[in-house]
């Protein structure tokens, strides 16, 4: 270890070029519901190319499929296949041979009866890289690796429900798929990218993989190390908990909620205020009642320009809606701008559902080398199916067949959004 930390950096494979960091990789996407396609919808940010497959007729309900799919599945082809079928099984080969990497989720067990084990995939193709995303997975199997799982269930298995319920007596589920299968797909982009280094590297593929359960441990790590000198473990939790000491806690201002953050200044933060610079020698026990009566004197405006100077800050406490409406910019209204600020809503008025809805933009991450896109709509599932058949060099009436025998689709339905 001491030898590989003293290795002098390596170069970072960065690009000038203007285009994205994964231009030209070949992505081919087995997932379906949010974590698992979540991964390609990511990857298609930085100009990967991604093939989604999906089942003839549909396995998991619109509701998964299609409303979540809107925002994870957007920028990617759609293939429909029958994987269970030898027709469907000898498109899936083509497709791998052509593919730098393949995403799938599930438990080994559901991976090597779709055909996937590592055996046959290294020998369709060395190089490629299969991100396997399941519930309790891992490097190392355990009593539960093929065990199914979703984000609720991985919550309660790793103590997040605990956590944000308050205790046993009271669990609750937190923000439901926004907590661990999001935070999941993002793991698996980023154990991908080890896994490029690798490829880079060493000219082989392999196997780079995430887990709801690795992603629910992740998000509470800094609660389950412990050390020499450690202060006693007092986690504020449950619903009524609005901060974790005086210094990173929610008040009450004049006019409306706010969020003050002053944990490493501290006290050096009051005494630069002159409304509360009495309050700096004020005990801890008592200084969070002393600065709640203390805030609701004045309206948030002037607490912000108050704690403008400095590490610490003082920002306002919003609805989801509230939050929307000050970031939202029109897709028809064009010139969409991923560099400014780091949250920002997109009102996609164009989509071709027929209706608009509202996506978060890839804002938050801004590279100095490299384009980040924001990746087109979902499109209908099948709705490239003939296309990439033929790209695969199937003929029409060969691709007629495949129709006609089930072993491909071309829709689930007429409509767009299922009503």
């Amino acid at each position: 270890m001491g030898a590989l930390l003293a290795e002098a950096p390596r170069a970072s494979g960065t690009t000038d070029s203007g285009g994205g960091w994964l231009d030209g990789l070949k992505v081919l996407d087995l997932t379906n519901v949010i974590a698992g396609p979540t991964i390609g919808s990511t990857l298609a940010r930085f100009g990967a190319e991604v093939t989604l497959v999906q089942p003839v007729e549909p396995s998991v309900d619109p509701w998964n499929t299609v409303v979540f799919g809107i925002h994870a599945q957007r920028g990617k082809e759609s293939i429909l296949l029958n994987l269970r079928s030898d027709e469907g099984q000898e498109v899936l080969a083509k497709l791998i041979a052509e593919a730098d990497v393949i995403t799938m989720n599930g438990t080994d067990e559901q991976r090597d009866k779709l055909g996937l084990t590592p055996k046959r995939l290294n020998e369709i193709n060395p190089r490629l890289i299969l991100v396997q995303l399941d519930a309790f997975g891992g490097p190392m199997r355990g009593p539960k690796s093929d065990h199914l799982g979703y984000d609720d269930l991985a919550q309660a298995a790793t103590g997040v429900m605990v956590r944000f319920g308050g205790g046993m007596d009271t669990p609750e589920e937190h923000a439901h798929f926004g907590t661990i299968d999001v935070l999941t797909g993002f793991c698996a982009c980023v154990a991908l990218g080890g896994a490029l280094l690798r490829l880079r590297e060493t000219g082989k593929g392999g196997i780079a993989r995430a887990s709801l359960a690795a992603a629910g441990n992740l998000i509470q790590a800094q609660f389950m190390y412990d050390y020499d000198g450690r202060a006693p473990f007092d986690e504020p939790a449950g619903r009524e908990a609005l901060g974790w000491g005086p210094f990173y806690h929610c008040y009450e201002a004049a006019d409306q909620w706010m969020f003050f953050a002053a944990p490493t200044e501290q006290h050096t933060a009051l005494a630069r205020v002159p409304d509360l610079a009495d309050l700096a020698e004020v005990p801890p026990d008592g200084l969070h009642d002393a600065l709640a009566e203390r805030f609701r004197t004045q309206p948030l405006s002037y607490w912000q320009q108050a704690f403008s100077e400095g590490q610490s800050t003082v920002v306002p406490l919003a609805s989801l809606h509230e939050t929307r409406d000050k970031a939202l910019q029109l897709e028809s209204a064009g010139d969409i701008d991923l560099s400014d600020a780091t949250f920002r809503v997109i009102r996609h008025d164009q989509h071709p559902m027929g209706r608009w809805c509202d996506l978060v933009a890839p804002n938050a991450v801004r590279p100095k080398s490299g384009q980040i896109s924001i990746p087109g709509p979902m499109p209908k599932y099948g709705q490239h199916t003939r296309t990439i058949l033929a790209r695969l060099g199937y003929e029409g009436p060969q691709i007629d067949d495949l129709l006609a025998a089930g072993a491909a689709g071309t829709s689930w339905s007429e409509k767009y959004l299922p009503e």
